[in-house]
């Protein structure tokens, strides 16, 4: 490689470092912005664009933070606030962000939990989240309810594509549930008092030496995720990010998001 590439590579690594360091210099552990106020942010300057898509339909950002704001008072019609926590056991789908971006809006953290677990795994991922509502999909359900017995505290299970026929008393259909909710954005005073220091996710390790461990992800780490890679990419409204990454992990579900 001669020196004028060598030149040229330096000049773009060095580019894509100093965008990556302006996107996380406002982040700061007392700031009241939030990971949930940096994506509103992105509703508001890019609302008719393309947010998410995935096999079945594509959202536009006004269109995705709608739904986003049905979960949330949602949420907050079942009196979950700050501190609270809700578990997500579900496939890859614009609905997946959306919950967790939703229930942000209301303080409430979300346990990303692999949706590949099943029986004791599953068990003692939902036991150690702390969380009383489990959502999930018509494809992680059953695991989810076979699970539930090894946990020691009561559980209601929320589910898409569940079917009123299908529904218990420990298991609920969350399509109507959502659907009923305001799209109105939740007032920030919801959040009121909440820093970077707060929970946004909960989101667990592999589980190879053991079980899986849940991290804690205060909204500062979230942020820096995602605004890190978005700076380091130069990407611009024109690109589109294809994502077949697992979102309960972090590089899929943060740095690919």
């Amino acid at each position: 490689m001669g020196l004028a590439a060598n030149i040229r590579r330096d000049i773009k690594f060095a580019s894509g470092l100093f965008r990556l360091l302006k996107r996380i210099k406002p982040i700061t552990l007392d700031s009241d912005v939030l990971a949930c106020d940096d994506i509103e942010e992105a509703v508001d300057k890019f609302g008719p664009n393309i947010a998410v898509e995935d096999e079945t339909r594509k959202l536009t950002y006004r269109e995705f933070e709608a739904l986003a704001n049905r979960y949330a008072n949602w949420a907050k019609s079942r009196n979950l606030k700050r501190s609270d926590v809700i578990a997500l056991v579900m496939h890859n789908r614009v609905e997946y962000v959306a919950a967790w971006f939703g229930f942000s809006k209301v303080g409430v953290a979300t346990a990303l939990i692999n949706n590949n677990l099943t029986g004791a795994a599953l068990a003692h991922c939902l036991t150690i989240s702390t969380a009383f509502n489990v959502v999930t999909d018509e494809d992680c359900w059953q695991a989810v309810e076979d699970a539930r017995g090894l946990v020691d505290r009561n559980l209601m299970i929320w589910v898409h594509g569940l079917g009123e026929e299908n529904e218990t008393n420990g298991r609920r259909d969350l399509d109507n549930a959502v659907r009923s909710a305001s799209s109105v954005r939740p007032d920030r005073s919801l959040r009121q008092g909440m820093t970077n220091r707060d929970t946004a996710l909960y989101i667990y390790t592999s589980g190879t030496t053991g079980l899986p461990k849940a991290a804690r992800m205060p909204h500062s780490r979230v942020r820096t995720y995602m605004r890190a890679f978005a700076g380091a990419t130069a990407s611009t409204p024109k690109d589109v990010l294809f994502n077949v990454l697992p979102l309960y992990h972090s590089t899929g579900g943060l740095v690919g998001v």
